[in-house]
């Protein structure tokens, strides 16, 4: 049978969906009996495939193939067909993964699965068909997404099956997988009332087994995972529904369900970005890995940017750090050295984060240069009162990101103390807080992240502060910003004390070696006891003379005194007067005067002078290989 009447007609289609399902659930021994049941298998599949190719093709036709009827003919033929599916799939014997655990295969093999061995194979492949149609019918359809958000319960059985573990993790189910996301994709676009229903039964839902959202994001497959993502994308980014995205940007970002959503999200997004630094360091790796899985994985992690930069415009940035800080466990056998300062989900948003200030910093340098309108670069929201905001929340915006570096600060500088040589002791008899390792990775991306924000501010500090409106530009809110920091003594205080601490416990190494020593050459009682500049010590790389053994613990901290000068340096930039201009350009309200601004750093340069960081900022030189820091003049500047 072939289709001859087009997508209006659902006899035929109502027909050959049943026969198929007749035959196929009947017990299948006899060599004819499979023979016709491959034959109605391969006519059904040629039809199935038509008519979703046409749907995919030709808009004009989905609003036909709503209104004939055929959408619920295969609404219900695949709603019947789960019975079947299931039966099937418990009888087969559990699959194995092979080794190489690829999730393609070659023609042959699918030929071999459809013909010969394996029906449950056949009625995976019906039932994903069926599932492209409701797909490609729902493209720009609000009837058709209408419909099937009310009659949901149709694919709900389908949706639950092929997000749990084992089918998910079946290759013969892969397409399956795909299609259903795709089509939950599709099911919620650009649909406001859709959204409303599904938000809260597939996503924010205290049901373990109806968190579909969750569970195709653990897909090992990564198109999968992608299509997972750009649902997220199109529920969470809705310009002409504002308060209903800021609702679910809120619920995400607080609620139990929503965190899960998060972390996946950001466990996701590290295992990429290991598998991308691996491929690029290694050949081998490079060669084994397909060129597409590359590009496919930068892809997903390209989505996943793009949902973590609707929260961070939605001024979840610091609710989130805080957020997914460790949790203490309670534990009689765990020592407190156990216990984690920085998580890896907290080190993961904090590169996400750093990465969207960066680009946006260079936005608002781009647009103020070209003096286009939107030159305060992108929007972000700040707060507003509880009384005319239900999401109102504590922690909104950037202003936390001082708070958490206050904190692992305060922390890293107590644990350097205690790893310090002491009473004649060496450093490695004494003992080393090995979170010291994750806490230098999150204060490096907060400092970033901080040297961002004052950058995009260009030395101007707001007059006063203005966050009690609802959103600024980021110009705008990096000026405000700039000014709470240069105010904030327990913040410069605690850069100069960290500064001074890192120096004591991992000091300069010097690249220099005596006069005449090579690679291979003897050091003469002189060369070893001549004086090393002051604040220095020999490097331990082999590029120096000799190791330092003995006398400071190995971890240096790298790049951390550099950016902690940066930041200091970035504080007391003075604004020239010609950035005046630009700033008049980038239409900030209340344009703060360059006397408010030189007021603050000549606070900021007091403070730190008193608290004797002059020397550590003005010793920061290339000399030093944990911290390459060329010398700019803001540096100086904190004279």
């Amino acid at each position: 049978m072939r289709m001859e009447n087009g997508v209006g007609d659902g006899n035929w289609l109502s027909s050959l969906l049943h026969s198929y399902q007749s035959l196929a659930a009947r017990p299948l021994q006899a060599a004819d009996l499979i023979a016709g049941e491959i034959e109605l298998y391969e006519d059904l599949k040629a039809n199935l495939t038509t008519v979703s190719q046409q749907l995919a093709r030709h808009g004009s036709q989905r609003k036909l193939f709503m209104t004939s009827g055929m959408f619920d003919i295969v609404l219900n033929s695949l709603d019947d067909l789960y019975s079947l599916f299931e039966k099937v799939q418990n009888a087969r014997p559990t699959y194995v993964q092979e080794e190489q655990g690829e999730f393609q295969c070659n023609a042959a093999s699918v030929e071999d699965r459809e013909r010969l061995q394996d029906p449950y194979y056949r009625i995976a492949h019906i039932a994903t068909l069926c599932m492209r149609i409701i797909r490609n019918a729902m493209a720009d359809c609000a009837d058709a997404q209408s419909h099937l958000s009310h009659r949901f319960d149709l694919v709900a059985p389908f949706l639950t099956n092929i997000t749990r573990f084992h089918t998910l993790n079946d290759p013969d189910t892969l397409l399956l997988c795909r299609s259903g996301v795709q089509m939950l994709s599709n099911l919620i676009t650009t649909n406001r009332e859709v959204q409303r229903q599904i938000w809260p039964r597939i996503m924010i839902t205290d049901k373990d087994e109806e968190k579909l959202v969750l569970k195709l994001l653990s897909s090992p497959d990564t198109a999968t995972q992608s299509a997972a993502q750009v649902l997220l994308i199109n529920i969470l980014r809705t310009p002409n529904w504002e308060r209903d995205a800021r609702k679910r940007c809120h619920e995400l970002c607080t609620t139990p369900a929503g965190l899960q959503l998060v972390g996946s999200l950001l466990t996701i997004s590290e295992s990429i970005m290991l598998r991308t630094a691996l491929a690029t360091q290694d050949e081998a790796s490079q060669e084994y890995e397909l060129k597409s899985e590359i590009e496919g994985s930068e892809e997903s992690l390209g989505f996943i940017y793009t949902i973590f930069a609707i929260l961070f415009e939605e001024g979840y940035s610091s609710l989130l750090v805080s957020t997914l800080a460790p949790m203490e466990e309670l534990s009689s056998t765990s020592s407190s050295l156990d216990l984690p300062i920085v998580s890896s989900s907290q080190i993961t948003l904090l590169k996400l984060l750093d990465s969207w200030l960066h680009h946006s910093q260079k936005q608002v340098a781009e647009f103020t240069s070209l003096g286009t309108a939107n030159a305060g670069g992108p929007t972000m929201r700040t707060y507003s009162t509880s009384g005319t905001d239900d999401f109102a929340t504590e922690g909104f915006g950037l202003a936390g990101l001082v708070d958490m570096f206050i904190q692992l600060s305060a922390f890293a500088r107590r644990a350097m103390s205690f790893g310090m040589a002491k009473d004649g002791a060496s450093a490695d008899q004494q003992p080393q807080d090995r979170r010291l390792i994750g806490v230098h990775h999150g204060l490096i991306l907060l400092l970033q992240s901080l040297l961002s924000i004052s950058m995009t501010a260009d030395g101007w500090s707001a007059e006063h502060s203005s966050l009690v409106q609802y959103e600024e530009s980021f110009a705008s809110l990096s000026r405000i910003l700039l000014m709470d920091m240069r105010r904030s003594e327990a913040f410069i205080d605690e850069l100069v004390a960290l500064l001074d601490q890192t120096h004591r416990y991992a000091p300069a190494l010097s690249p220099f070696r005596p006069s005449g020593a090579g690679a291979s050459s003897v050091l003469s009682e002189a060369d070893k006891h001549r004086a090393m500049p002051q604040g220095h010590a020999l490097s331990s790389t082999g590029k120096a003379a000799h190791e330092t053994y003995g006398k400071q613990p190995s971890y240096g901290f790298d790049h951390l005194k550099r950016d902690i000068v940066r930041v200091i340096g970035s504080l007391v930039y003075v604004p020239t007067d010609n950035n005046s201009t630009s700033s008049d350009q980038q239409g900030v309200e209340n344009t703060p005067s360059q006397a408010h601004s030189k007021d603050q750093i000549r606070q900021v340069q007091d403070r730190v002078r008193e608290k004797g960081g002059l020397f550590h900022v003005l010793n920061m030189t290339v000399l030093d290989e944990r911290n390459p820091c060329k010398s700019q003049p803001m540096h100086f500047q904190v004279d």
